[in-house]
């Protein structure tokens, strides 16, 4: 004979309850919001998910496309090359990398204004910088060619007295 007390392996239940639900007691309905079999499962491919509540989000996007970036892409560029522009020996290396900062910019659909004014000062730097070394050149070509014909008729090794100072000539 069998006691409701005890399971089937014959050792007495310490909490009283029965060990099968049919023995006695009806089952118990599941809570609201758990799963009817038991243990919660995860959601099958291409099951219909509850509808969740809040904010509305964006649609995915479609396509094989890239995402548009969060933030500007030229931005740092940009400012590397606007530093690069101010510096007199490197503004052709800063008007290029502006020039690139500016397109990469507009690619992504965003303006600016670093590149732009990066473009501006490496530009005018650039000519600025070619008009010095064109002055600088005729000038120094302008006194050796004085120099030399202060030297002309004297022999080599000789010094000639050249704007105020003495001069060995060549």
């Amino acid at each position: 004979m069998s006691n409701p007390e005890q399971n089937p392996s014959g050792t007495p239940d310490p909490y009283g309850t029965p060990q099968d639900p049919a023995a006695g007691q009806a089952p118990q309905a599941p809570q609201y919001g758990a799963p009817a079999g038991g243990a919660p499962q995860a959601p099958q491919y291409g099951a219909p998910q509850a509808p969740q509540y809040g904010a509305p989000q964006a649609p995915a996007p479609q396509g094989y496309g890239a995402e548009a970036p969060a933030t500007d892409p030229g931005k740092t560029l940009g400012i590397v090359g606007l530093v690069l522009s101010i510096l007199g020996c490197t503004s052709l290396i800063g008007l290029i990398l502006s020039i690139v900062a500016l397109s990469k910019s507009k690619k992504a659909g965003y303006k600016n204004g670093i590149a732009l004014a990066g473009i501006i000062v490496g530009a005018v730097l650039l000519v600025t910088s070619i008009v010095v070394g064109i002055v600088l050149l005729v000038a120094g070509g302008a006194a050796v060619t004085d120099l030399l014909e202060a030297c002309e008729n004297v022999s080599s090794g000789d010094t000639v007295v050249w704007e105020g100072q003495q001069v060995v000539c060549p």
